[in-house]
């Protein structure tokens, strides 16, 4: 019997409390699970109600349902129709231009720190620039007519 007393002590004792409760943990992020369900809800259905009160119906127009693109009245050509090979050129002389100012703000700053030795970096680095663009100017890739 000494052997089993222990047993039976042991299941009859209160269980220790060692943090807090699952109620305590999950209640709350329930209730807010709730209320950032609800409050989005309400907000869309009272914008509803509201509008369709203050507003009306102004759904009657002629050319409320025809596409409108960049102004133009109506889609011309369909989606698959190729692009002038002039567009994409743009865009990377655009992006090359632009990484241009990318790298002059850290040389702003190093000038700060370094000096007047930084403006030959800065002449080095805008004459390659120059002669990219002098470059481009040869080969008409500025030139928008053709």
């Amino acid at each position: 019997m000494d052997v089993v007393s222990p047993v039976v002590a042991t299941l009859a004792a209160p269980a220790v409390s060692e943090g807090p409760s699952v109620f305590a943990v999950v209640f709350p992020l329930t209730m807010l699970l709730l209320i950032a369900v609800a409050v989005p809800t309400a907000l869309v259905v009272l914008n509803k109600i509201l509008a369709g009160w203050a507003v009306g119906s102004r759904n009657d127009m002629a050319g409320k349902h025809e596409p409108v693109e960049s102004g133009l009245p109506a889609v011309i050509g369909t989606a698959g129709e190729r692009f002038s090979i002039k567009f994409y050129l743009v865009a990377m002389l655009f992006l090359v231009f632009d990484i241009e100012v990318a790298f002059l703000y850290p040389w702003a700053i190093q000038f700060h720190h370094g000096g007047w030795g930084m403006v030959g970096v800065l002449a080095v680095f805008l004459l390659l620039l120059e002669v990219g663009y002098l470059y481009l100017w040869r080969k008409g890739a500025l030139d928008w007519d053709k």
